[in-house]
């Protein structure tokens, strides 16, 4: 699951990977502080002789799972904006088994292989190398087996809609089976790993409330509580606050401005989502690359992910307010409206005028750009002193967009659209 961070503009792709970066030094840091860095301990798991890799997640886990469900549910977080990575069942099925199959064999996860390799480790680095190879020729071979990739497709689901059961009693029956997957990890230690119970130990003999099992007592506490406290999910009754709504509107904080846009997709940004609030007929005869067609009356709360930054968009703006309006008080928090819709888009990008004939050169060089801009998406620059109108219906360019070489060379040249990522893991 992803954070929105991305998504809402709060830094670009350099930034993304510094913040990466951050994190990967840190979670490998506490890996190797925990042992983690060494094949042997984490096999060890395999043969029932030292379960701490399954305590820890199962901790980790139940933790991240009660405290979202909790803040959730208290208003503190809203879960609808936390990406999840869509299901195809038989391949991730198939990807789990071969993952194991590699971890048993190697002594190594992918996370714990770099730490190992990182800390000197030889059996870290071959291990790394070939999760290296294996991406190499996986991607080699994408092309031929994309099609198996993407086998019983499930979309985003959890497991309380799948099995349409309460959120909260699906977080008490995982509190419930980490508490006692602990107590059943406990006693293989001791069965076949010759470890007898420590003080702190679920099993210890003695009848003192220990650390550990204070805390087995508040997560079964809390899951109980998460039981009945409801659906952690914010509902689809709308929720208006009028005066943040009329502050946006005033400032226009909630526009888009159509050259502004234009560049977004020029550059092939991924962290917006472009939608068509006209009719499938109006929307078929011409409509921004890349948009999705969405009319009005479809508008409904699953209709995108809550994540999403969204830039509605009509002939005018209207019906783009209208959407405007409906979605942010469902909930959506980055939602925007085209400045002047459709017909400022042609106005300014397809069809910009050229500066008069005592134009400074600041406007001639920015006309040039706006120029190469228009041509790429398929328009025409218009010229001459007179106020040419935007041509009609008839003569919009058509929807596929024009190969990178399209675009004139030279200093206000358009770049070529960078690839799109993928979000999640």
């Amino acid at each position: 699951m992803n954070a929105p961070f991305f998504k809402y503009g709060m830094f670009g792709d350099e930034m993304s990977l510094v913040v990466a970066f951050a994190i990967g030094i840190g979670f490998g840091f506490f890996l190797e502080r925990a042992g983690f860095g060494k094949a042997r301990l984490l096999a060890a798991q395999f043969y029932f002789r030292d379960l701490r890799v399954l305590k820890v997640m199962f901790t980790a886990i139940i933790t991240a799972m009660v405290g979202s469900f909790l803040l959730a549910r208290f208003g503190l977080l809203d879960l609808s904006l936390v990406y999840l990575t869509p299901t195809f069942l038989v391949p991730q099925i198939v990807g789990g088994l071969i993952l194991g199959f590699g971890f048993i064999i190697g002594g190594y996860c992918p996370g714990t292989s770099c730490v190992s390799a990182a800390t000197g480790r030889v059996d870290g680095m071959v291990y790394l190398a070939g999760m290296i190879g294996g991406l190499v020729g996986f991607a080699e071979f994408y092309p031929r087996i994309a099609h198996l990739v993407k086998l019983t497709p499930l979309g985003q689901v959890t497991l309380a809609e799948q099995f349409n059961i309460p959120y909260g009693l699906l977080v008490f029956a995982v509190v419930l089976m980490a508490l006692g997957a602990f107590v059943a990890a406990e006693w293989a230690e001791g069965r076949f790993g010759g470890k007898t119970p420590d003080a702190d130990s679920l099993l210890a003999p003695a009848r003192r409330f220990t650390p550990v099992r204070k805390f087995a007592a508040v997560l079964a506490v809390l899951g109980l509580v998460a039981a009945f406290a409801g659906s952690p999910y914010r509902t689809a009754l709308a929720r208006v606050d009028t005066r943040q709504l009329a502050l946006d509107a005033g400032t226009k904080a909630d526009h888009v401005m159509p050259a502004e846009l234009a560049d977004w997709l020029v550059e092939g940004r991924n962290d917006f989502l472009v939608v068509d609030v006209r009719e499938p007929a109006e929307f078929a005869a011409y409509h921004i690359p890349g948009a999705l067609n969405v009319p009005l009356a479809a508008l409904t709360p699953d209709f995108a992910r809550r994540n999403e930054r969204i830039i509605f968009y009509s002939d005018g703006g209207i019906h783009a307010a209208q959407a405007w309006f409906l979605i942010r008080a469902l909930g959506f928090p980055s939602v925007y409206m085209l400045f002047g819709g459709l017909e400022e888009w042609k106005d300014t990008v397809l069809f910009p005028a050229a500066p008069l004939a005592d134009a400074s050169a600041k406007d001639r060089i920015d006309f040039a750009r706006r120029s190469a801009v228009a041509k790429y998406f398929g328009g025409t620059p218009r010229t001459g002193t007179d106020a040419t109108p935007v041509a009609p219906a008839a003569t919009l360019p058509k929807l596929a967009l024009p190969p990178p070489t399209a675009a004139p060379a030279g200093p206000n040249s358009v770049p070529a659209p960078k690839k799109k990522k993928k979000e999640g893991c």
